[in-house]
């Protein structure tokens, strides 16, 4: 690898994902001074050292104000409310668009938070503490027709009417279950929205598990395909019609989890896992109970379901229905 090539040391980290695999690519000679250009190799984006210097306001600075916009406040009332001018908040809009692209119906969620709450949401106890949010405009304006019985479940989950009783008392957890199949499947991997919300996340808070938190948020508040979070979901062992799922022991015949983020977009429902360091992670077993749970009560086929995990730097996709055919070959009775 050559000087030029080689990594920087720095705590730069690239504008556009938020990566920190940078090289030097060169310099260029402005009017004034010499100017360092990089490459980040994983999304081969490039940019100057420029991007880096005079930032007046903090990543922080910057989430908060797109989020309570994405709230449905005006561009004014955000500016009021962050005391922070007009003109900054709106590049801000501009520079950020692809990314937290729910502002392109900022004039529908205006409409919609007048008489409405953005995000709702319950705390269940289930043996540990999960709080459900939901963001109530894009399940109005995205779900509720297409996929009433999907609309239906979450509204049930947003008053807290989810039987308590079946979690509490249930010692089979998704989270636990392995299924040692992905050579079989055809998995994508990507840098995605995703990644780069969870890139976010990374410096908007200090510890794991706050970006756990993090990640989940400001995807809900912000992308237009986040319609909820830690959504809990069961599923009556006994009644499943597939063999490896039968054969999960469990004292009250039941198996409950919770999905960290549910997203529905082109017709497809996406349940998606955060997990750091992703990329040695295999949580298909986990990925796929909570497809069966959705899929007996909301009847989404499998055919439109999506099973992926993620972190700052990859994301990994499979077909919830190549996971079914490969699971009822492989555990056949």
């Amino acid at each position: 690898m050559s000087g030029k090539e080689k990594n920087t040391r720095s705590e730069l980290t690239c504008p556009d994902c938020g990566s920190t695999k940078l090289i030097k690519k060169g310099k260029r000679q402005n009017k004034n001074r010499e100017v360092q250009l990089y490459l980040c190799k994983d999304c081969e984006k490039r940019f100057s050292d420029d991007k880096f210097k005079n930032k007046t306001y903090s990543i922080k600075d910057t989430v908060k104000a797109l989020s309570i916009y994405n709230s449905g406040l005006t561009i004014e009332a955000t500016a009021s409310k962050t005391k922070i001018p007009r003109s900054t908040v709106s590049n801000w809009l501009k520079e950020n668009k692809q990314l937290f692209n729910l502002s392109k119906f900022s004039k529908e969620v205006q409409t919609f938070s007048r008489e409405n709450k953005i995000i709702e949401g319950h705390k269940y106890i289930h043996q540990l503490v999960y709080l459900y949010l939901q963001n109530s405009f894009k399940l109005q304006q995205f779900v509720k027709t297409n996929e009433p019985k999907l609309f239906d479940y979450l509204e049930t989950a947003k008053r807290g009417k989810i039987n308590q009783y079946i979690f509490r008392t249930s010692d089979a957890r998704a989270s636990q279950l392995k299924l040692n199949i992905i050579n079989e499947l055809k998995v994508k991997k990507l840098n995605n929205n995703a990644c780069k919300f969870a890139n976010v996340a990374i410096a908007l808070v200090k510890d794991n598990k706050s970006r756990h938190w993090a990640v989940e948020k400001t995807m809900l508040e912000n992308d237009t395909s986040t319609i909820a979070t830690e959504v809990p979901v069961f599923l009556q062992i006994s009644k499943s019609t597939i063999p490896w799922v039968k054969n999960i022991k469990s004292a009250n015949d039941y198996i409950t989890g919770h999905i960290d983020l549910l997203q529905y977009r082109n017709n497809k429902l996406y349940i998606l896992d955060y997990k750091p360091k992703a990329e040695k992670e295999k949580p298909l077993g986990q990925l796929f109970v909570y497809a069966c749970c959705l899929s007996k009560t909301v009847r989404i086929p499998f055919s439109r379901m999506k099973l992926a995990w993620f972190d700052e730097k990859v994301y990994f996709e499979a077909d919830a229905m190549d996971v079914y055919r490969t699971v009822m070959k492989k555990f056949k009775n």
